[in-house]
C-alpha cells in the first residue's frame, strides 16, 4: 500500500523534521578538515589525527556493546548530540593542533551511538512502509541540506574571511544540535529500550546468515566512505583544484539537490526494496570510479550521482536490514560499528599517504572497487529475500 505524507503520524513526522538538523550537520564533516587546510595541517597530520580519533571510537563502540539494547535510545542520542555540539564549539576556537584533536574525538561521538539510531528507528518506523520513510526522512533531509548550504555559499561566505566563516558555520551547527539533543527527552517519540520492537513488527527472515551478509556488505561500503572521506575530498578540491574554502560545501549541494530530485523519479518506482539497495550499491561503485577523472566538472558531476545511488540504496538498505535482523540488533550493530571505525582507525592516514605520494585517482579507485566487491555479497540476500516475499 502506498504511503503518503498525510498518513504519517505526528510523532514520526517530528523526528523527520528534526533529523534534517542531523543531515544539516554533515556539514562539520566536511568543514573540519577545510579548517585543517587553512590552518596549514599538512593532509597526513589531518590523516592520523583522524585515525587517532576513531580509534577512541572502536574502544568505546566495543565497550558499549551490549548496553545499546538494554538502555533507552533517547538517552544514548541526547548523549550524542551533546558531545557533538562540543566539539563544533572547539573547533569554533581552534587555533591549534590539540584543540583540534580534542575537538575531532568529541565529534567522534556521533559513530559510537550509532546503533541507538537503527534501534530508535527500528522501533518507531511503520515496518510496511520503512523504505518509503527513509526515503522521506533523506530526502526532506537533503532539502534542508541544499538550501541551507547554499545561504552558508553564496551570502555568508563571500562575505567573511575563511576562518571567521568557518567559525560562524560550527557555531551554528552546535547551536542546532543542542536543540536536537533535548527534542530527544521534551519532543521526540521515547523508546524504552534498544531491544523494542514497533508494534507491527514481524520477523519474515530468520536467517542469521542472511542478515550477516548484509552487514559485510554494509561494512565494505562504510570502509570505502571512510577511504574516500570529505578529509580526500576537501583537499582535492582546495589543493589540487585550487578552489576556494567554500568548495566542499558547494560540492555537497550538488550531492543534495540530486537527492531533491529524486521527488520527481522515486514515487513511480516499483521495483522492490532489496533491488534497489543492489543497484544502488552498484551506481555507488560507478559514482567512485568516475571520480577517479582529473577534471573538475566531471568530479563535481560524479557526486550527484551518487546522489541518485544513495536514494536507492540507503532507504533499500535500511529497510531489508529493519526487516531480517535478529532481535539482538544492538549488540549486532555495536560489533559491525566497532568494527567499521576499528578499520578507519587507518584508512584517514592510510588514504592520505596514498594521495600524497601516489595521487588521488588511486585513492577513489580503491574506493569504488571496495564498494563494487560489498555488492556481490547481496546476492545471496536478494535470493533468500525473494523467496520470502513470493518472488515479488
Amino acid at each position: 500500500m502506498y504511503l503518503t505524507w498525510k498518513e504519517i503520524p505526528r510523532s514520526l513526522k517530528s523526528y523527520i523534521f528534526l533529523s534534517a538538523i542531523g543531515g544539516f550537520s554533515f556539514l562539520t564533516y566536511i568543514v573540519s578538515p577545510a579548517l585543517g587546510s587553512l590552518l596549514s595541517f599538512s593532509l597526513e597530520d589531518v590523516g592520523w589525527i583522524f585515525s587517532v580519533s576513531y580509534a577512541f571510537q572502536a574502544v568505546l563502540t566495543y565497550a558499549l556493546g551490549k548496553n545499546f539494547e538494554r538502555r533507552s535510545p533517547n538517552i544514548a542520542l541526547f548523549l550524542s548530540k551533546i558531545f557533538f555540539a562540543v566539539g563544533n564549539i572547539l573547533f569554533a576556537m581552534t587555533t591549534k593542533i590539540f584543540t583540534f584533536i580534542v575537538a575531532q574525538l568529541f565529534v567522534s561521538f556521533m559513530d559510537v551511538f550509532y546503533p541507538s539510531v537503527v534501534m530508535y528507528e527500528r522501533a518507531i518506523f511503520l515496518p510496511r512502509h520503512r523504505e518509503k520513510l527513509y526515503w522521506f526522512l533523506f530526502t526532506f533531509s537533503d532539502m534542508v541540506k541544499a538550501v541551507g548550504y547554499s545561504l552558508f555559499v553564496f551570502i555568508l561566505a563571500p562575505n567573511l574571511s575563511g576562518l571567521s566563516f568557518y567559525r560562524t558555520v560550527f557555531l551554528v551547527i552546535a547551536s542546532a544540535n543542542i536543540f536536537y539533543a533535548l527534542s530527544f527527552i521534551f519532543i521526540l517519540p521515547k523508546v524504552r529500550s534498544g531491544s523494542d520492537f514497533h508494534e507491527e513488527h514481524i520477523q519474515k527472515l530468520s536467517d542469521k546468515r542472511t542478515f550477516l551478509l548484509l552487514m559485510l556488505h554494509q561494512y565494505l561500503a562504510y570502509t570505502s566512505f571512510g577511504f574516500g572521506s570529505f578529509m580526500i575530498i576537501t583537499y582535492y578540491l582546495i589543493e589540487h583544484f585550487k578552489l576556494g574554502p567554500s568548495s566542499p560545501i558547494l560540492f555537497e549541494v550538488l550531492f543534495s539537490v540530486s537527492v531533491v530530485m529524486s521527488l520527481l523519479w522515486r514515487p513511480r518506482l516499483k521495483t522492490s526494496p532489496v533491488f534497489n539497495m543492489i543497484f544502488g550499491s552498484f551506481l555507488l561503485s560507478f559514482s567512485f570510479f568516475v571520480m577517479c577523472v582529473p577534471n573538475v566538472y566531471v568530479f563535481f558531476s560524479a557526486h550527484f550521482i551518487m546522489g541518485i545511488a544513495f536514494v536507492l540504496w540507503l532507504p533499500g538498505k535500511e529497510s531489508v536490514k529493519m526487516e531480517i535482523a535478529p532481535k539482538e540488533l544492538g549488540r549486532w550493530e555495536g560489533f559491525f560499528q566497532g568494527l567499521n571505525i576499528f578499520t578507519r582507525i587507518f584508512t584517514p592516514a592510510l588514504s592520505a599517504i596514498v594521495a600524497t605520494n601516489l595521487g588521488y585517482f588511486y585513492v577513489f579507485f580503491i574506493a569504488g572497487s571496495l564498494v563494487l566487491a560489498s555488492s556481490f555479497f547481496l546476492i545471496p540476500v536478494f535470493t533468500v529475500y525473494r523467496k520470502s516475499h513470493g518472488n515479488s
